[in-house]
């Protein structure tokens, strides 16, 4: 049986997920901005072993902290639920007190996270974690969201991509503050290292995103993984950037939010409503949304 604690955390966090407007005001009330926190998403297409890559990671972790993992599963549009088996995959960690593993649905929301998962990093957070893991669905080169949400992104390749790896440059490539080539005992590993030193060249803000290599199946690497991310972590505070990280994540939360709901109030309007607004050139409604939002915007900027 779950501790008092785990049960009431699950429940805030099903609240969240159901975008609960009660809930959700009352999260927005949680700091954001611990500094003893660390925030680590972790993404990459799929077949690349992430779920594996962050079980090792809670696993080492936990030994002297406590860790949550939320795993975010792509999902149903029509139910809305989870439908992959992460939280399965991991269950056995689940009984160690200083870890905590969720899946959440990604709710079809594009780049691999939903929209509430920066509110839940609060809930999370309230709940005395030291670590928190993010994993996204990792279905293709748009799980670039992490990257507004986590203090350390970790991107993650396998050996055998196929000669076009200036395609997967041109997507996730970019946001990783650490690459990660897991199943590095597979043929290829060295072609694969060599092209993501070439591209780690490029300097982050003063930081060269390092390329570790790791086989999560039997636990190697894991330990130099864990090194290049308390790096990035203590870099990231030293530089005055883990301020900004979290401002970051809060605009993301908001706008995010704010999307949401824009959407599900327009899809109670029945389609053949807008069809005729949008044949009669009519567009005193989206006027009035602009209007709205541009006084929001306005008492936003007022506050100090």
């Amino acid at each position: 049986m779950p501790d008092s604690w785990q049960r009431q955390l699950a429940k805030t966090i099903s609240r969240i997920e159901n975008m609960d407007t009660e809930a959700l005001v009352q999260l927005a009330r949680c700091p954001l901005d611990n500094p003893n926190v660390h925030v680590i998403g972790v993404t990459g297409p799929p077949g690349g072993g992430k779920s594996t890559l962050c079980g090792q990671l809670v696993q080492n972790l936990a030994r002297e902290h406590k860790v949550a993992a939320l795993l975010v599963d792509p999902s149903s549009p029509y139910s809305g639920g989870a439908i992959l088996g992460d939280r399965i995959r991991m269950s056995a960690l689940s009984a160690n007190p200083n870890v905590y593993i969720r899946s959440l649905s990604n709710r079809g929301n594009t780049g691999g996270v939903n929209s509430t998962v920066v509110s839940i990093i609060r809930a999370v957070m309230n709940c005395g974690f030291e670590y928190i893991i993010v994993e996204t669905v990792g279905a293709g080169q748009s799980e670039v969201k992490i990257a507004s949400i986590a203090d350390t992104t970790l991107v993650v390749a396998v050996p055998n991509l196929g000669d076009d790896i200036q395609a997967f440059k041109s997507g996730i490539m970019e946001i990783a503050d650490i690459f990660v080539i897991n199943k590095a005992d597979l043929p290829g590993a060295d072609v694969l290292f060599a092209a993501l030193r070439e591209s780690a060249v490029r300097h982050k803000d003063g930081w060269l995103t390092p390329v570790c290599q790791t086989v999560a199946v039997e636990g190697r690497g894991i330990d130099s993984l864990l090194d290049y991310i308390r790096a990035h972590g203590d870099w990231l505070r030293r530089q005055g950037r883990l301020t900004e990280k979290r401002k970051q994540a809060a605009k993301f939360e908001i706008l995010e939010l704010s999307s949401y709901y824009l959407q599900s109030h327009l899809d109670q309007v029945p389609a053949d409503v807008l069809a005729a607004n949008l044949a009669n050139k009519d567009f005193n409604m989206l006027q009035r949304l602009l209007d709205a939002y541009r006084e929001i915007v306005n008492s936003l900027s007022e506050v100090n």
